[in-house]
C-alpha cells in the first residue's frame, strides 16, 4: 500500500506538471493566428548562418541568445506591427533587448534516484548597447543579462544526479534570481584584436563544438566533462578577461582570464556561486583563479562544407573543493587543477551549400583530459550529429542524437571510493520550430551509471522543451 504522503506529493507533481503544459498549450493556442499568416520568415537562414561553424569575423555577428543555456528562437513575438517597428528602430539606432522563456516538462521513467517528473522553467532577459551605431564609442558594445530560473521539488537533479548535467537547464542551486552577465566589448585594429571585460559567461567565446547552445538539452556537446565543475558558465558565470585575436579567417586565438572562486573552498568550507557575486572577488581574490585558451582552425571545403578543430587548455588556480567518498557533504581541497580538450566539427552534406539558409547535416567530437590526481574526472569523450532540415518543408527543424562517456577518478578523495565508475549519457531530440518565436522540442534521453555521488541504475528520461522569445 502507498504511503498517503507520497501519494500526496505524486498528485501535487501531477498538478504542476499539468498546469506547466496547460499554460504552454495557451500560449500555442494564443500565437497559432500569428503562424497561419507567417508561418516560417526568411529571418531563418540569418540565424543558419550563425550556427555555422566558422567562427564569425566580428563578435557582434553573434546572436544575442548566446550565452544562455538554452538555443532561442532567431526572432521575437511583438504581439502587434508597431511594437515590430518600435523594436526594428531601436535596433537601428543601437539598442537590442530579447525576453525568452524556456520551460521543461520532464518525467525519469525508471533508474537514477528515483522515478518522477518536474517542471523546470528560465526567464532570460538581455539588453545589449551597440555604441558604434549609436556613434559614440567605435567597436564599442555593452550587454546585460538577468536570469531566473525555477524547478519542482523533487527537481530534475534529485531524480536523475549525474555529473555532466542531463538537464542542462537545472542550476543545481535551486532557485536563482541574478544577473548573469555584464560586460563591454571592444574591438580594436579593424576587429582583429576583441577585448571583453566584466561578468560575463565563459561558454560564449570557448568550447562548444557545434556553437553556443546547441540544441542538445543535456552538457554533452558544450563543454568536457572533466571541465564540469570549474568552468566558469550558467549558472556559475564570473567577472573575467577575454581577449580574441584572429588574424585571418582561417585562424582564432582565444584567451580568457576569469574569477574561480566558485569552485573555492578552504578549510573546507562552503562553495559560493559566482553567478550571484559582483566583481568584489575579482579585484579582492583569494587567489581562486581559472585561465583557459583556445586556438581555432576553420577551413570550408571545395564542396562549401564547412569545419572547424579546436585544440585548448585550461588551470585552476588555489585550493578548490570537489566530492569524496560517494557523498556530497564531504569536501576535499584540492592544489591547482588543470587539463586539456580538443574538439572538431565538419558539415558533411549541405544540399545548398550556396545559400545563406545552411540545411544538412553536422557532425562533432570531443575529447578533454583531467589530472586524475585532483580531477573527479579522468577522460571524457562526447560526440553526435545534427540534421539542420530533416523532413521536407520543415527547413528549420533539427533533429539530433548524441553520445557522451566520462571516466571518474579512482582516488577516494577525489571521487567515490569505488574504482573504475564511469558515466555514459544517450540523447535523441527532435526541434519542431513551430514559429520563427516558438520551438517545442521533444527529448529523449539514456543516462548510464549517473555517477554524481556513485553508481546508480541506468535512468530513462524523457521531457519537452518548450521556448519562445518576447
Amino acid at each position: 500500500m502507498v504511503p498517503k504522503e507520497h501519494l500526496s506529493r505524486l498528485n501535487y507533481h501531477r498538478r504542476m506538471i499539468r498546469a506547466a503544459v496547460l499554460a504552454i498549450v495557451s500560449i500555442i493556442a494564443w500565437v497559432f493566428p500569428a503562424m497561419a499568416q507567417d508561418s516560417i520568415p526568411a529571418d531563418r537562414s540569418q540565424d543558419r548562418a550563425q550556427q555555422t561553424v566558422t567562427p564569425p569575423t566580428s563578435t557582434s555577428d553573434l546572436p544575442l541568445s548566446q550565452g544562455a543555456p538554452v538555443t532561442m528562437p532567431p526572432a521575437a513575438f511583438d504581439f502587434s506591427p508597431e511594437l515590430k517597428e518600435g523594436r526594428d528602430a531601436l535596433a537601428q539606432r543601437g539598442f537590442t533587448f530579447n525576453i525568452n522563456l524556456t520551460v521543461d516538462a520532464g518525467y525519469n521513467l525508471t533508474g537514477g534516484a528515483r522515478a518522477g517528473g518536474f517542471v523546470a522553467g528560465l526567464l532570460d532577459a538581455a539588453v545589449q548597447f551597440d555604441f558604434q551605431r549609436m556613434g559614440l564609442v567605435d567597436g564599442g558594445l555593452l550587454l546585460a543579462r538577468w536570469q531566473s530560473y525555477y524547478e519542482t521539488n523533487p527537481g530534475p537533479l534529485d531524480l536523475v544526479p549525474d555529473y555532466w548535467g542531463w538537464e542542462g537547464l537545472a542550476s543545481g542551486l535551486g532557485d536563482v534570481n541574478q544577473l548573469s552577465e555584464l560586460y563591454w566589448e571592444q574591438k580594436l585594429f579593424d576587429d582583429a584584436l576583441t577585448m571583453i571585460f566584466g561578468k560575463q559567461d565563459a561558454l560564449n567565446w570557448f568550447l562548444n563544438p557545434i556553437g553556443p547552445a546547441g540544441y542538445f538539452l543535456s552538457n554533452i556537446d558544450t563543454a568536457p566533462a572533466t571541465m564540469a565543475p570549474w568552468v566558469p558558465t550558467y549558472p556559475n558565470q564570473a567577472m573575467g578577461l577575454v581577449a580574441i585575436i584572429q588574424p585571418n579567417e582561417w585562424m582564432t586565438g582565444k584567451f580568457g582570464w576569469f574569477d574561480g572562486t566558485n569552485v573555492y573552498s578552504e578549510n573546507g568550507s562552503p562553495l559560493v556561486s559566482t553567478g550571484s557575486l559582483g566583481p568584489g572577488t575579482f579585484f579582492d581574490n583569494p587567489g581562486s583563479w581559472f585561465f583557459i585558451s583556445e586556438l581555432d582552425f576553420a577551413w570550408k571545403l571545395e564542396s562549401g562544407l564547412d569545419g572547424l578543430l579546436g585544440i585548448g587548455g585550461w588551470v585552476q588556480t588555489g585550493p578548490s573543493a570537489v566530492s569524496g567518498n560517494g557523498t556530497p557533504e564531504v569536501v576535499a581541497p584540492t592544489q591547482p587543477n588543470g587539463g586539456w580538450y580538443a574538439q572538431v566539427t565538419q558539415r558533411v552534406w549541405d544540399p545548398a551549400p550556396n545559400d545563406l539558409d545552411e540545411s544538412g547535416m553536422r557532425v562533432f567530437g570531443q575529447i578533454g583530459w583531467g589530472d586524475p590526481s585532483i580531477n573527479p574526472v579522468n577522460w571524457s569523450l562526447a560526440g553526435g550529429f545534427i540534421i539542420d532540415g530533416p523532413l521536407p518543408g520543415r527547413p528549420d527543424d533539427d533533429f539530433g542524437m548524441g553520445v557522451g562517456y566520462a571516466w571518474f577518478s579512482d582516488p577516494a578523495l577525489v571521487y567515490p571510493a569505488e574504482p573504475g565508475l564511469h558515466e555514459m549519457n544517450f540523447e535523441i531530440f527532435y526541434a519542431i520550430a513551430v514559429t520563427d518565436y516558438l520551438t517545442i522540442e521533444p527529448d529523449l534521453q539514456f543516462v548510464a551509471s549517473p555517477g554524481e555521488f556513485g553508481q546508480q541504475p541506468m535512468a530513462v528520461a524523457g521531457f519537452v522543451r518548450f521556448s519562445i522569445n518576447f
